[in-house]
Formats: structure tokens, C-alpha cells, sequence
């Protein structure tokens, strides 16, 4: 029996090539500790990531026609950050077919990088063993209740939200910039701007730089929930 038939059977595969799912659950660390290369989870996670793009904007596209571009894109990123994806995983029960090195510090379960990778070579596991439709029907039952019933959040850290909607579509990193510096030492004034791009999104002021970014990320998030042409698609 396969160490994989717990999986198989709870999503309903009938396995074409084992090999696929051995990658998508075995981490870099574990080539040091069996002497392979490339034989890890990485290719697999940059498939599987572009097709959980293509289906969670579909549902968010599909169930929020209220929504503008801008926004769309910021309640996109909520459900595929970083600990969004590891949620997804744990509560998959994919954790458990994590196959890591001597060399790994930690648990896996402690790791929501690794566990978000994971999630996603997985998808793509099961795409090139599975084929689209199969897949497709997959993913979306992971996230259409959530993304049903999903409402743009408040942002609670606006630099961390303002980073996951630029690149829910794009890897490239927003950059912020001091435009001005006034006041005496004990009371300045910072004005910032955030840029992607090379595109300015936004500006604010704050008592230091810190405070002046995130008025300017809080901005931006802003701007791109009126102006659609703010977000870059």
C-alpha cells in the first residue's frame, strides 16, 4: 500500500505517476541527507501557485461583482498569503506527508513558508497526474465557501496588506521613499510615498519614517478600492 492512499482516497485520485506526489511533500533540505539534487517540491510549487491564481480570481470576480479591480485584488491576497495557504494545508491534513532533512530546524507544522509551498506544489502534483478539469473542480472546493463569504479586511498592518495585493498577480515588492523631512528634532513631519512599478500608489505623513509609511501604504490601499487603473493587473 501506498504511503499516499490516505490522500488519494480523501481527494479521490486514481494516481497515474506516484513520483509527482513524492516531490510535491519532500522539502530541499532532504537531498542533503540522501545525496540528490533538484529532487524537492520547488518546480511543482511554482505550477501549482499559478493555478490557484487563475481559480481564486475567477471566485472572486465570480461572487463579488461589487467589487472594482482594486478590490478584488486586496481580498484576493487575504486568501493567498503566506498563512492563508499554510492554513489551507494543515487543515488538508497535508502536513503530514512532509518529508524534510536532518538538517531542517523546527517543525513543519511551525513553518507556514514551508507548509504554503507545500500546498502548492501539491496542486500541481495533481494537475500534471490529474489533468485540469480535475484539478480545477479540486481548488475551487478548497476556497469557494471561504472566498464566498469573504469581506476585505481592515487593514490592521496596511504595508503588509498593500505588499499582498501588488503581488497576488506580480512578484515584485512595493518600495517607499522620504519625500520630505520638516520640523525641529523633537517634532518632525515625514512624508512618504509608496511606489510599484515605478508608479507612485500613495503618500502620508507621520511623525517618523515608520508611521509616514504606513499612512502611505494606507493610502494607496485606499486609491486602488476607488480607482481600478491604480492596480496593476
Amino acid at each position: 500500500m501506498s504511503e499516499f492512499s490516505p490522500l488519494y482516497h480523501q481527494f479521490k485520485i486514481l494516481p497515474h505517476n506516484e513520483e509527482l506526489y513524492l516531490l510535491a511533500f519532500t522539502h530541499s533540505s532532504f537531498n542533503g541527507m540522501v545525496g540528490t539534487r533538484h529532487q524537492d517540491y520547488e518546480r511543482l510549487e511554482f505550477l501549482g501557485d499559478s493555478i490557484i491564481g487563475m481559480v481564486t480570481s475567477e471566485l472572486c470576480y465570480s461572487y463579488h461583482p461589487d467589487m472594482e479591480q482594486g478590490e478584488l485584488s486586496i481580498l484576493k491576497a487575504q486568501f493567498i498569503r503566506t498563512q492563508s495557504e499554510a492554513s489551507y494545508c494543515r487543515r488538508l491534513g497535508l502536513s503530514k506527508f512532509i518529508r524534510v532533512g536532518a538538517s531542517f530546524q523546527g517543525s513543519v507544522e511551525d513553518a507556514p513558508s514551508v507548509l504554503e509551498d507545500v500546498f502548492e506544489s501539491f496542486i500541481g502534483a495533481v494537475y500534471l497526474d490529474q489533468g485540469l478539469d480535475f484539478t480545477y473542480k479540486m481548488v475551487r472546493g478548497f476556497f469557494e465557501a471561504d472566498i464566498k463569504a469573504g469581506r476585505i479586511e481592515v487593514a490592521q498592518n496596511p504595508k503588509s496588506t498593500l505588499q499582498e495585493a501588488m503581488q497576488a498577480d506580480k512578484k515584485e515588492s512595493v518600495s517607499y521613499k522620504i519625500l520630505s523631512e520638516d520640523g525641529p528634532s523633537h517634532d518632525k513631519l515625514f512624508v512618504a510615498a509608496v511606489y510599484f512599478d515605478n508608479e507612485e500608489l500613495g503618500r502620508g505623513e507621520g511623525k517618523n519614517k515608520k508611521a509616514a509609511e504606513t499612512a502611505a501604504a494606507a493610502d494607496a490601499l485606499a486609491k486602488m478600492a476607488q480607482n481600478p487603473k491604480k492596480e496593476q493587473a
